[in-house]
């Protein structure tokens, strides 16, 4: 042990292993069970979200190897590969300046407002104002009045019903729009849809399928790149009952 590492003894079976001195919790090698190493502390901005399952999934960025942990474990080591990984669930209200990134969810609360590097997450809620970029591995979802000062990019993003929001881009493989959301650029690898009474504007769309329910609203310049698209399948757009097709 040395100046940077701490001896860690498991309560449930005894087992004794070295860890970070700045570990906030770990797995026991031994018996598998969480240990939390650090006392929880109230944070008038940060917090973290605990009506959460006894565990969760997650995948190592670095091996892609999957495995369960603690639904309220902070940090955890991969059993693969050995790398140390930050996934602890955040809830940020009020002003942050803090750097944001984790393997958890993310939730913006009403009013919060961020400004730093770009936003990393597993899940991300935003409901307020952020001057960055985000990117989330599974979902971004907006709710209520939002502003995001840099390119949101997900595999999938969702525009709440009541929602009104303002984005410089976004990058992602689906996208459902409900609100009201305005871009600058808008990229949707596989789909895009536009549910009755969502108000879609951007200067520019790229897409494989666009989907506009009717009473939809859409101000864009359109494209389709067949490219993305498997051999021999179609793009289209279907406005209503009414369906375009390109080969």
């Amino acid at each position: 042990m040395n100046k940077k590492t701490q001896i860690v003894c498991c309560p449930f079976c005894g087992n004794t292993q070295t860890e970070s001195k700045w570990a906030l919790s770990t797995l026991c090698k031994k018996c598998g069970h969480y240990i939390g190493l650090a006392s929880k502390k109230e944070d008038h901005l940060f917090s973290s979200v605990s009506l959460l399952p006894k565990t969760r999934e997650l995948t190592c960025p670095y091996c892609n190897h999957s495995q369960k942990i603690y639904a309220e474990a902070i940090s955890v080591g991969c059993s693969h590969c050995g790398a140390y990984l930050y996934v602890e669930n955040l809830y940020v209200k009020g002003k942050i300046k803090r750097k944001l990134s984790t393997l958890g969810d993310i939730q913006f609360g009403h009013g919060s407002e961020y400004s730093g590097p770009a936003v990393q997450g597993r899940k991300i809620w935003v409901r307020g104002i952020i001057h960055a970029s985000i990117k989330a591995l599974e979902e971004i979802e907006f709710s209520s009045k939002c502003m995001v000062k840099g390119i949101v990019h997900s595999p999938r993003v969702v525009i709440n019903r009541f929602c009104s929001v303002k984005v410089k881009e976004i990058i992602s493989r689906e996208l459902i729009v409900k609100g009201v959301v305005e871009c600058e650029k808008l990229i949707a690898r596989d789909f895009l849809k536009i549910e009755s009474f969502g108000h879609l504007t951007t200067e520019k769309i790229l897409t494989n399928r666009l989907v506009a329910e009717p009473f939809s609203h859409l101000e864009a310049e359109f494209k389709t790149y067949s490219s993305l698209c498997p051999q021999g399948q179609k793009n289209f757009v279907e406005l209503g009952e009414e369906r375009l097709f390109w080969i």
